[in-house]
């Protein structure tokens, strides 16, 4: 299971927790990703009764099921006495599916640093974490997501400087993220249509779309811009991002360049999406 740097979590966090015991008033929970006290596999955690839910609860078992995975929120810590105060009913829909999300790219970053332990038999997992994934995820403000996708995209300059870990296991870690790690990519593709009645109409369509070209700074294989050629007077306009919001930002910002060009010299414009 994915692994903290710190044996309990703060109050106000969201954690993965597994129920490992349903009494009368009380659910025990394992927290997946904390140690806990040195004589613990995991950090416990408890929820009581009327934690459960906003309603009135009579039966527990109604609600939760020993073994079942959920995302609680932390109340209250005690780290000198292990007890960790925990809560489902103040936790929302958006809020677990945002954690349960962050959780499987926790997963597989452990993933991604076992398959590194499993091709060096001087390296444990401990030591992979301690390394390379608590130096990488700090870089990133612990965001699993972006630290796998950017490990993707620019392992090799994230990973210079860490002096802990030898050439060779930089080069076998990205190559293992290469081969592991899909980025999902959304695309929005239009046709922008530009016609100059002016005498310098060819050089003012390659100023213009140079300049729209130039709206994305550093494009990268999963957010990048291309205008290519169709037919006078039609440009095919396609954008790659992460996310459609963005893609759509890209996409405004590119158009207003276009637009305010064809505006000043009074230019045939149109874009359409396909």
């Amino acid at each position: 299971m994915p692994r903290s740097r710190d044996a309990f979590p703060p109050e106000g966090a969201f954690v993965v927790g597994r129920v490992e015991n349903i009494q009368n008033q009380y659910v025990y929970v394992e927290l997946l990703d904390y140690d806990g006290l040195p004589s613990e596999n995991h950090a416990k955690g408890m929820i009581h009764i009327s934690e459960i839910s906003s309603r009135w609860v009579k039966n527990i078992r109604n609600y939760l099921r020993e073994g079942q995975r959920m995302v609680l929120r932390v109340t209250r810590v005690d780290p000198s006495k292990g007890h960790v105060d925990l809560s489902l009913r103040r936790t929302n829909a958006a809020q677990r599916k945002n954690k349960m999300k962050e959780w499987k790219y926790a997963v597989k970053l452990e993933n991604l640093l076992q398959f590194l332990c499993d091709e060096f038999d001087d390296l444990t997992l401990d030591e992979a974490y301690e390394k390379i994934g608590f130096p990488v995820l700090e870089h990133f403000n612990d965001n699993y997501q972006e630290t796998i996708e950017e490990l993707k995209e620019g392992g090799e300059e994230i990973l210079e400087n860490l002096t802990d870990i030898p050439e060779e296991k930089k080069e076998t870690f990205l190559r293992i993220v290469d081969e592991n790690v899909e980025i999902s990519t959304v695309n929005i593709v239009g046709k922008i249509k530009l016609r100059f009645d002016h005498p310098d109409g060819v050089e003012l369509i390659k100023q213009t779309l140079t300049e729209a070209r130039h709206v994305l700074e550093n494009p990268k294989p999963t957010r990048k811009l291309e205008i290519s050629y169709v037919a006078a007077p039609f440009y095919r306009v396609e954008i790659i991002s992460k996310d459609y919001l963005d893609a759509e930002n890209i996409l405004s910002d590119t158009l207003d360049v276009v637009e305010e060009k064809a505006e000043k010299y009074n230019a045939l414009y149109d874009f359409s999406r396909e």
